[in-house]
């Protein structure tokens, strides 16, 4: 059933016009700043937007000087400096597929800051990552100080680093969770323990349709105060649908029963339109095609359709909604 909810969403972004890409390309940036991360020395929260996408910074001065958390964004490329200070530059150099910008989180200890919200329901389908250099180098080699080098002195110390991605709609979290480990050392062969330092896809068509993503970020390597990684990663080209518009629902006057469908499907059309139907099985393929007057009832002949999951794409001419169907 995962592998058909993937693919459905993925028929989904190809067939609805609210297909979306959160790139950050289109974020301001002052020369010669190379990145965003707050109003230095204001004490604020800030959302900032990107497609349909929003993002909180949160920027404190009263604790530890002048610190934030929560998301920026980021032209940087430097892929030397393994410290703090380098702390808004991913490891790649630059953003997927060679752009120029992309979005840096870091994990704060307010959860309210560690999500993304959406403008309206979304269905999500994948998202790009990486490491900062800042904590690709620290992962890799130790800083000395606070963070171990993950393996530790044999090279055996099972360490992870992970990113957990939720969704939410309406206040609910989604029952499955997204785990993604942006450094793993737990393998028996310490020749395939890695971390991360290219773009790699993460699949979040699981999460289904959301109104807002939360992440946390989980290591090996802690303290009694808490985490010792730098809890860090970037993000680039978030994909989903905006659903929220043309998803199809009561209100349009188009009725499709029963459900699951058995073998026949109903399609009541009560409204002053025309519209052209499609069925799309989960690999994108049609499956059957018509058309219904307005004001009219078609009975579909089911019979042969195998059991499984559909998209049902209609047309009316001005907007095309869609609906999954279950058999």
């Amino acid at each position: 059933m995962k592998k058909s909810t993937a693919c459905l969403i993925a028929v989904c972004l190809a067939l609805t016009t609210n297909a979306q890409i959160t790139s950050f390309e289109t974020l301001p940036l002052q020369p010669p700043a190379v990145y965003w991360n707050g109003i230095q020395g204001i004490d604020s929260t800030i959302t900032f937007q990107n497609g349909s996408a929003m993002f909180i910074n949160d920027r404190d001065t009263s604790a530890w000087g002048d610190s934030w958390s929560g998301w920026g964004y980021s032209a940087d490329t430097d892929t030397i400096n393994g410290t703090y200070t380098n702390e808004m530059s991913a490891i790649t150099g630059n953003g997927h597929n060679n752009s120029s910008k992309y979005a840096v989180a870091y994990m704060g200890y307010d959860a309210l800051v560690n999500k993304i919200k959406f403008t309206s329901s979304a269905l999500i389908s994948s998202m790009f990552v990486t490491n900062t250099t800042y904590g690709y180098k620290t992962i890799r080699d130790g800083d000395g100080n606070f963070s171990k080098k993950f393996g530790g002195p044999s090279g055996n110390d099972p360490d992870f680093f992970r990113l957990d991605i939720t969704g939410w709609f309406a206040g609910t979290p989604k029952p499955d969770t997204v785990r993604f480990y942006l450094a793993d050392y737990r393998f028996s062969n310490n020749a395939n323990d890695y971390i991360i330092k290219d773009w790699t896809l993460v699949d979040l068509s699981i999460l289904g349709t959301v109104d807002s993503l939360t992440y946390n970020l989980v290591s090996t390597d802690n303290n009694s105060f808490g985490m010792l990684t730098p809890a860090y990663f970037c993000l680039d080209d978030l994909n989903y649908v905006i659903v929220g518009i043309n998803e199809l629902t009561d209100a349009d006057g188009i009725h499709i029963y029963p459900v699951p469908m058995n073998e026949y499907a109903v399609i009541e059309n009560s409204t002053a339109n025309n519209l052209a139907l499609t069925i799309i099985n989960i690999n994108g393929q049609s499956i059957y095609s018509s058309t219904i007057e307005k004001y009219a009832t078609k009975k579909i002949n089911t019979s042969a359709i195998a059991r499984g999951e559909y998209i049902i794409r209609i047309d009316n001419g001005e907007k095309v909604s869609f609906k999954k169907l279950i058999k």
